[in-house]
């Protein structure tokens, strides 16, 4: 798809286009298909891209290869450290990466497969005690004895026993999932972040505000905020168990009412946690809710019912990818 944009070109201060495709690109001598975007100059034909495009194109290509090898996400790397409470130092020593390099995995740089997989063998407590007695002649004694002692008394790493993830299991990172972690107290607070700023909502509108929020999010970032698949029903795109999720959630009222004689469900809450949120996160969910709030429920349901996302998988009632987003109409 392309389209003229209002921006002038850097070589010529002529028109410019945006155009939006489907490319493989190679890494690490393996190919992928990736949704990129960028500009041409109308007058020169030159492409040029801008820092959010080219981040979008390698947070996409970085999800497809840190699945196929098994390679943790940036996020999952930080919560390994944290859980021992340990500095980033401390950790590339242990595991014999280079000084600043268990930082860098953390800030999205791709670590090997090798490594990938070591870092992934450090969530075991027991793994990472043996990794830490074979630097053991690198530290001083005292050293040595407080990192045992906080690999030691760091919590298991286990799933969590919530209701909504042991209903769900284990959500595995893919496509239909926009490579995005399922944390069920983010989803939760996202579930309540609607609720609260509609005052009270119907799951109908609120099941397009989720579905919108985590596709636009994909769309400028590559990766979803909650991590839930999303299915084509007849009455648009919704999250999987969408019931299930807003019956589980604490703090979630229920109303029953009446609307031509049909019952209905109310939802209220009295707030939200928005510290489990990044800035990026915050963004999306605002800018969804600022151009959702406004429309009666029958507008955006028709709105929905025009997504390609609907339209190609609502047959069968299937999960639709998050490649759609690339093609949202409210964005």
């Amino acid at each position: 798809m392309e389209k003229y944009v209002e921006m002038i070109s850097p070589f010529t201060g002529g028109k410019v286009k945006e155009i939006r495709t489907v490319e493989e690109q190679v890494f690490r001598k393996e190919t992928y298909s990736v949704h990129v975007r960028y500009y041409v100059c109308v007058d020169t034909g030159e492409r040029f891209t801008t820092t959010d495009q080219d981040e979008l194109m390698f947070n996409e290509l970085y999800s497809q290869y840190r699945i196929r090898h098994g390679i943790p996400f940036p996020s999952e790397i930080k919560e390994i450290r944290e859980r021992y409470g340990l500095n980033y130092s401390q950790m590339s020593k242990i595991l014999g990466f280079g000084i600043n390099q268990y930082a860098q995995y953390e800030n999205g740089q791709m670590p090997s497969e090798s490594n990938g997989k070591m870092i992934l063998a450090a969530q075991k407590k027991e793994v990472m005690l043996q990794f830490l007695e074979a630097t053991k002649a690198e530290y001083e004694s005292a050293e040595y004895e407080r990192i045992k002692q906080a690999i030691c008394q760091a919590p298991e790493c286990s799933k969590s026993a919530d209701s909504l993830s042991l209903f769900y299991g284990e959500l595995k990172r893919s496509i239909y999932n926009g490579f995005g972690l399922f944390d069920t107290n983010k989803l939760a607070q996202m579930v309540k972040f609607f609720i609260h700023h509609e005052g009270a909502v119907y799951p109908t509108k609120l099941n397009k505000e989720m579905f919108y929020a985590d596709f636009f999010h994909y769309k400028q970032y590559g990766i979803s905020i909650s991590g839930l698949n999303y299915q084509a029903i007849k009455y648009g795109p919704v999250p999987v168990h969408y019931d299930t999720i807003y019956d589980h959630i604490g703090g979630v009222e229920k109303e029953i009412v009446f609307s031509h004689d049909m019952p209905s469900t109310r939802l209220s809450c009295s707030g939200y946690d928005a510290g489990v949120f990044n800035e990026k996160e915050m963004d999306t969910l605002t800018t969804v809710l600022n151009r959702i709030k406004p429309m009666k429920t029958a507008e955006i349901v028709e709105l929905s019912h025009r997504e390609h996302g609907w339209l190609n998988y609502e047959a069968g009632n299937h999960l639709i990818p998050y490649s759609e987003a690339f093609d949202l109409l409210l964005f």
